[in-house]
């Protein structure tokens, strides 16, 4: 019987052989009604579970990320730009191994690839038939760099100042936690934005479903994935760009082929 049901009775029950002798209609009545509470209303002990603490959640996505060597995605990015009023919309899908390889590969509005693998980002862009290879940042600021889900806790909280922003019900699908990540200064995040907020889905932790970067002007970059399938054989073959012929090719700086 539910520990709510069994205090509701002694005080309910006092007052029932108080009013009505046993055996009438009005005792019978409200002694059912008591006893259908116990199966029909279960104790808050039983089905309220506390959200969990900053803490905690850190450790789960760190625990998550240590178990995770890849996965794919659908994504959309939503990117307003404050200067111009104005918002774009991309979407496609999300491919990433670890240590370093990942493919995004974007359909609407239009075709574009960007892999990036063995020190080199590569986008090709079917529409103007080009591709652009870039060498990828190893300078000392690069390594600098933390990147919430490829840190630990300990990471974060050093070039971060991090906390629990809201905890959103259960919906079914286990309650979603938003943590809003503001840059130290001096650190290498402070550079680049003002802000990271990461929402991320309890029970699965990694990667987060919604990541929400801003800059120092203001624009925004909303990154969202659905979908997720986690720890696919992947190999770093799976991140090579395919070219077609005729295709003209950039090289900027030092990047490899």
């Amino acid at each position: 019987m539910a520990r709510a049901g069994l205090q509701l009775w002694g005080t309910m029950g006092r007052w029932v052989f108080l009013n009505w002798p046993r055996g009438s209609w009005q005792y019978d009545l409200i002694c059912g009604a008591i006893i259908a509470g116990l199966f029909i209303f279960p104790s808050p002990e039983q089905t309220e579970i506390t959200p969990l603490g900053l803490d905690d959640v850190l450790r789960a996505i760190e625990t998550a990320d240590d178990g995770l060597d890849s996965f794919e995605a659908k994504m959309v990015t939503t990117d307003h730009f404050v200067l111009f009023g104005d918002t774009e919309i991309e979407s496609g899908t999300l491919a990433y191994l670890k240590p370093g390889y990942l493919r995004r590969e974007l359909v609407d509005p239009a075709l574009h690839t960007l892999i990036v693998g063995e020190g080199v980002a590569k986008i090709y862009i079917p529409r103007i038939n080009q591709a652009q290879f870039y060498p990828i940042d190893t300078s000392e600021e690069g390594r600098k760099l933390v990147v919430p889900g490829m840190a630990s806790a300990s990471e974060l909280r050093a070039a971060y100042d991090v906390s629990l922003a809201d905890v959103q019900p259960d919906d079914g699908a286990g309650r979603v936690y938003v943590l809003d990540l503001v840059p130290l200064p001096n650190t290498e995040a402070a550079k680049l934005w003002t802000s990271i907020t990461l929402s991320v889905r309890e029970g699965q932790w990694h990667p987060a479903e919604r990541i929400l970067i801003t800059q120092h002007n203001g624009d925004t970059t909303t990154i969202e994935l659905t979908d997720v399938v986690r720890n696919l054989d992947l190999k770093p073959s799976d991140f090579e760009l395919d070219l077609p012929d005729g295709v003209e090719i950039i090289r900027h700086s030092t990047a490899a082929n």
